[in-house]
């Protein structure tokens, strides 16, 4: 039996704790301060207020105070924090990050570097406070599944022995866990399918203006969509196989499903241009990951040469969304020219 601690109880933290429990494994879940109200509803038995469901047998849990025996003796700590919190969390776990033998992560995003003048995946900023073997997390999953135990198909991604590990602590029969080494091309799906969900959620905002169909649009957006994560994963050491399956592919198309990001898409779509949409939605206190995400790709991708060329990287989707976003470009005549 492993001791797998979960940093972090938010949707996608709660609800990976549930094929680690039914492994029988022992599993803390520890809230961050942003957490408290969750854990003490967990504590009293009530439900998850956004998963709807109580916390696992065999789940033990632990409020922002109780950070050290939270993580004390764990095999497999893992970070379920937003890609804004995977720093902060990090140095206030610096030394005991030291002793793990398995650091995983599931966060989804980039980080601007302690500076702010670095783009980093954010396995390198757990990497700059321990030398343990790190484990990314990609794949389509949506968190109010997992926890219901619903099946779901993921990616493990990092050295062989160590996802290998993991991957034997969390696969189920409804829990189906892939191991790859390339955990460069599973982190950088895992941030920019939400950015390129922006994208295709434009198509279901023209549909609602026009009411007619734009289904052919969004078909066509997707495998360039899926080309140029995998462009950018092969600029940076991956590879674009990874992408095309379950990491890139596989989460973009449930990702599109509904959610924020699409929820961009579509009222850009519908007419509203692409920068006050964008800000409608931050005065209303909703937080659209793949915003930053293309933010951070954008700049990133411009830094980079194309391996396969020598030439600087070229991603057109990735620009026009850029434009239509932070430049009010008209949206449906900018994405179609990337086509």
């Amino acid at each position: 039996m492993a001791t797998v601690t979960i940093l972090g109880a938010g949707d996608m933290g709660f609800a990976i704790s549930t094929p680690v429990s039914a492994n029988g494994h022992d599993v803390r879940l520890w809230g961050t301060p942003i957490d408290a109200e969750i854990i003490e509803t967990l504590r009293a038995g009530g439900v998850h207020p956004r998963m709807g469901t109580a916390v696992r047998p065999g789940v033990r849990l632990f409020s922002p105070d109780e950070a050290a025996a939270a993580v004390e003796g764990a095999d497999i700590v893992l970070f379920a924090v937003t890609s804004v919190g995977i720093r902060p969390i990090v140095e206030q776990f610096a030394a005991k990050l030291l002793h793990v033998p398995v650091i995983m992560t599931i966060a989804k995003g980039f980080d601007p570097g302690p500076d702010g003048d670095a783009i980093l995946l954010l396995p390198e900023v757990i990497a700059e406070r321990t030398s343990s073997p790190i484990v990314g997390v990609g794949g389509p999953s949506k968190a109010n599944e997992v926890a219901r135990g619903i099946p779901t198909g993921i990616v493990f991604g990092g050295p062989g022995e160590a996802a290998e590990f993991c991957a034997d602590a969390f696969r189920t029969p409804a829990y189906n866990v892939e191991v790859t080494d390339d955990i460069v091309g599973v982190e950088v799906a895992a941030a920019m399918k939400n950015a390129y969900a922006i994208a295709l959620g434009v198509s279901d905002g023209l549909e609602k203006a026009t009411g007619v169909p734009h289904h052919n649009f969004r078909a066509a957006l997707f495998p360039r969509a899926v080309q140029e994560m995998g462009k950018l994963a092969e600029a940076l050491g991956g590879r674009a196989e990874t992408v095309a399956g379950r990491p890139g592919a596989g989460d973009l198309q449930v990702t599109i499903s509904s959610g924020r990001n699409r929820l961009l898409g579509e009222r850009i779509g519908a007419g509203e241009p692409g920068p006050q949409a964008a800000a409608a939605l931050r005065e209303a206190g909703i937080t659209v990951e793949g915003y930053d995400a293309l933010g951070f790709g954008h700049r990133l991708a411009r830094s980079l040469e194309d391996p396969a060329t020598g030439h600087p990287l070229r991603l057109p989707l990735l620009e026009a969304l850029y434009a239509v976003l932070h430049e009010g470009a008209p949206a449906a005549e900018a994405l179609w020219s990337a086509v």
